[in-house]
Formats: C-alpha cells, sequence, structure tokens
C-alpha cells in the first residue's frame, strides 16, 4: 500500500464531518496541500454538522475518521465487546456490523438495529476497487465515547471549505445515505426552500434527480446563488427521514478572478474511481498558487467546449483561459485534426474577447484500467493521436502539464487508477507545471501592455509635434 498518510488514517477520531461522494479561493491558495484540504474537509463539516436543525431524537449516530486519499472505498465493524484474539489485519468473525460500501470517511449508523450493549466497539480500513484490504484496521474504539448524535433523519451533504478549488460552474452533490434509504432525490432550488423540514418538493425546484448513488452530477450550469438538498427514499419511492438542510452553491462572477480553467473532467475534478470533484483533493485547482475559477464539465468533446464557450466563459470577465480538451475525442477514435480545429476556434473565441489563452498539453491514458472500470474500449491509436494534438498544442502558447508523465507510455495505476481521471498526486503534478509557467504568461502580458501604452505616447507626442 503507498500510502504516506497512514498515520494519519491510524490515528482515529471522531470528526463531526460531512460526507464526499461516491462514483466515478482566495490569495492564500499557496498554502493548499493535500493534508490542509483533508484538515479543512473536517472543520467545515463539523461546522455545517453543528448547525443542523433540532428534530426529534432518534437512534441515529454518525461516525468519522480522517480521509486516506489511497482509498477507493471503506470497511467499517462493529463488535459486541472485543474478542482476545482479534486481528487487525482480518475481519473480525463475531462482528455484529459491517459495511463496505462506503465511499466517504464517514458512515450514519442505526443503533436500534443493533443488539443493546453498553460495550459496542468500531474499527475501519481502507478498502481497494477489489474490495480487498489496503491496510490494517484501525485500532477498535468505543462507540459511546466517539459517536456524534445526528438530531436529523436525513442524508448529510458534503460542505467542501472555502478555497478548496471545488466551486464548480457545474455542481457535484455528494452526500452520505441515512439508514433505510435505498435511493436518494437531490433537488436544487432558486431561493432558500420554504420547508426545509418537510419530505415534499420545494416550488423553487430548478432541478431534481433520483439516484441509488451517493452523488448527483448537476447537467447545468449554476451561475449565480442556488440551494441543494437531498433525502432518502425507499424501494417505492417513499420518504426516508426527512430532507437535508439547504446547502448554498452557484459561482458568481468575481472581477477580481482574472483566471479561469475550461475543460472536460480532467479540469473538473475526481479521481481514484469514487472521489468525485466535490473532493478538493481531486482538484488540481486546489494546488495552484492564485485563485480560480473551475468551468469543466465532465463528458465534454472539444466540439462541446466550443458550443458552451459563450454562455459559459464570458460572463466571468477573465484576462486567461487556461484550457485542456480533447482526450474524450481522442480515446474513442476521432480524427486528431478535428480535435485540433476545435481547440483553435476556442482560441480565437478568446482573442476576440481579449482573453489570452494557454492550451495544456494532455497526459497519456491507461486503456487497459479503463476496460477494466468502466468497459469501455478506447481507440488502438490513440497514442499517435494525443501525440499529434499535443504538437499543436507545442506550436502554441501552452503550458506542457503532460511533461511530468512524458517517460510512460501510458498512465500508471499509481497516478490514475480508472485510467482517465488523474489522482491527487497527478493532480499536484499538473498544478504544479502550471505554477510554473503562469507567471511567464503574466509577464508577457504585462510587457505587451506597457509596450502598447509607450507606443500609444509615441503617437500622442509625435501628434503634438505636428
Amino acid at each position: 500500500m503507498k500510502n504516506h498518510l497512514l498515520p494519519l488514517f491510524l490515528s482515529l477520531t471522531l470528526l463531526a464531518a460531512l460526507p464526499a461522494a461516491a462514483k466515478d479561493g482566495g490569495d492564500d491558495k499557496a498554502d493548499y496541500t493535500l493534508q490542509t484540504l483533508l484538515e479543512e474537509r473536517e472543520t467545515a463539516s463539523e461546522n455545517a454538522l453543528s448547525g443542523a436543525a433540532a428534530a426529534d431524537p432518534s437512534s441515529l449516530i454518525l461516525l468519522t475518521w480522517p480521509g486516506d486519499p489511497e482509498s477507493v472505498r471503506y470497511e467499517v465493524e462493529i463488535l459486541d465487546g472485543l474478542p482476545a484474539d482479534l486481528d487487525r489485519n482480518s475481519p473480525c468473525e463475531s462482528r455484529i456490523f459491517v459495511k463496505k460500501n462506503i465511499y466517504t470517511n464517514k458512515v450514519l449508523i442505526d443503533l436500534s438495529a443493533l443488539p443493546a450493549s453498553d460495550h459496542l466497539y468500531w474499527r475501519v480500513r481502507p478498502i481497494d476497487a477489489d474490495w480487498e484490504g489496503m491496510g490494517p484496521f484501525s485500532a477498535p474504539m468505543e462507540v459511546r465515547s466517539t459517536q456524534k448524535t445526528v438530531a436529523r433523519n436525513a442524508p448529510l451533504p458534503d460542505v467542501p471549505p472555502q478555497g478548496s478549488g471545488v466551486s464548480l460552474l457545474y455542481p457535484v452533490y455528494t452526500y452520505a445515505g441515512n439508514p433505510g434509504a435505498v435511493k436518494y432525490e437531490v433537488e436544487v432550488t432558486k431561493k432558500y426552500p420554504e420547508n426545509p423540514d418537510g419530505t415534499e418538493p420545494s416550488k423553487y425546484r430548478v432541478f431534481s434527480a433520483v439516484t441509488s448513488l451517493s452523488d448527483v452530477y448537476d447537467s447545468e450550469p449554476r451561475l449565480g446563488t442556488f440551494y441543494w438538498r437531498v433525502r432518502g427514499m425507499d424501494g417505492d419511492g417513499n420518504p426516508v427521514g426527512i430532507w437535508s438542510l439547504p446547502v448554498k452553491t452557484g459561482v458568481e462572477p468575481d472581477k477580481k478572478v482574472d483566471i479561469a480553467v475550461f475543460g472536460d473532467s480532467i479540469t473538473q475534478g475526481g479521481g481514484r474511481l469514487y472521489h468525485t470533484p466535490s473532493d478538493g483533493a481531486y482538484s488540481y485547482i486546489s494546488y495552484l498558487d492564485f485563485p480560480a475559477v473551475n468551468l469543466g464539465r465532465s463528458g465534454d468533446t472539444v466540439e462541446m467546449m466550443v458550443r458552451r464557450f459563450d454562455r459559459d466563459v464570458l460572463p466571468f470577465h477573465v484576462r486567461y483561459l487556461l484550457i485542456m480538451g480533447g482526450i474524450n475525442d481522442l480515446r474513442m477514435g476521432a480524427d486528431p485534426e478535428k480535435v485540433i480545429a476545435g481547440l483553435q476556434r476556442i482560441r480565437e473565441k478568446c482573442l476576440r474577447k481579449h482573453i489570452m489563452p494557454i492550451l495544456m498539453t494532455l497526459p497519456p491514458i491507461n486503456p487497459d484500467n479503463i476496460a477494466r472500470y468502466y468497459r469501455e474500449s478506447t481507440y488502438e491509436g490513440w497514442r499517435e493521436s494525443v501525440d499529434r494534438v499535443n504538437a499543436y498544442i507545442r506550436s502554441q502558447p501552452h503550458i506542457d502539464t503532460a511533461a511530468p508523465f512524458a517517460h510512460f507510455s501510458v498512465m500508471p495505476s499509481e497516478f490514475a487508477l480508472d485510467g482517465l481521471h488523474e489522482d491527487w498526486n497527478a493532480k499536484q503534478m499538473i498544478a504544479g507545471e502550471i505554477n510554473r509557467r503562469i507567471g511567464d504568461f503574466r509577464k508577457a502580458d504585462e510587457e505587451k501592455a506597457a509596450g502598447d501604452s509607450d507606443k500609444k505616447e509615441n503617437r500622442k507626442e509625435q501628434h503634438r509635434k505636428k
């Protein structure tokens, strides 16, 4: 197990945190590391939970633990007492509760479903894509001394910390499900819902989706202020509990932010199979030394990016646009010349609006992993196609974000488990290349502006002399 955060994981503590997902800033952004992102997520979630509205007492409790970015999912056990021969490397045969499909670092438990006992203990371990343990179980902890009582029978929405790089134009709504629910309804509203403790849809609803997963990708850009919430349902669609408390979402144009990133799921974020774009650890924007607006959208082709440019880019009035797109086209066998033509159209759109386009090269993919986890085939000539597009990109103003992976014929699993979406470590490497080069573009832009100003003054001076 390649996990430099294992000591953190094993120092198991109870943290009132809200979930990340399941599936597949400010001036201080330079201080963001993987560790600070994980810590801030825990802090933001604790604040969110403490503000929950009071409800009838229930038997629900929340157990949480430090997140492990190398994990795919987690396995939680609850034990009635501590067996003398408890093995931290193997499941306990006498456990009274087990849950393995946990895609975030917390779980809601219904104590009424467990045998009454004053000696309940729990432990957790990370597991991989094959449902195998990636390390030992944590030391067992007493449930009653670490549990957090939950006053609201509802799923727990993820509340990313401010400045974490997950302010998405196309939001992804993630949550931890409540016991008894087999599916979930996510609702987006244009105003704060009028029935926060109810089960009926809000009259302000603008979007909804029902899923058996613990995340929903919004199909529409949320420019402005919106709210989202989620409720559990049984197999017949009846409510299980009530709506979660509404969470504010949406992106407001900010003239102080002069850089936006534009692309597909690589830009939107996510990785390690089930970490979604709402998890800042898997967004390269989280590791940038400067604030940026995330205009990525999962599944985009270059043509899709061209079509949504005016709607999604122009409202932000940015000076620089970082552009990465084309891998979805190329892996499916698209003509690289058509991808190049699409990128050129985006460049031209930028220049007409006085935006500096900065293309970014495409890192390699891993077709075997894509086939394994997505059951999708990859075009056999993808390498040649990527090389052709990257050659074009390198002929234009660009940042070579593929450079850290240049000596790999395919993307190694340790950098992109699913073969397509870079994991947190690769996202840091991509951000590193951007951080090293963005100053060159700013400097060139400033020098050009200064030169244009000098030329203008010279023309004025010549005119006066005449």
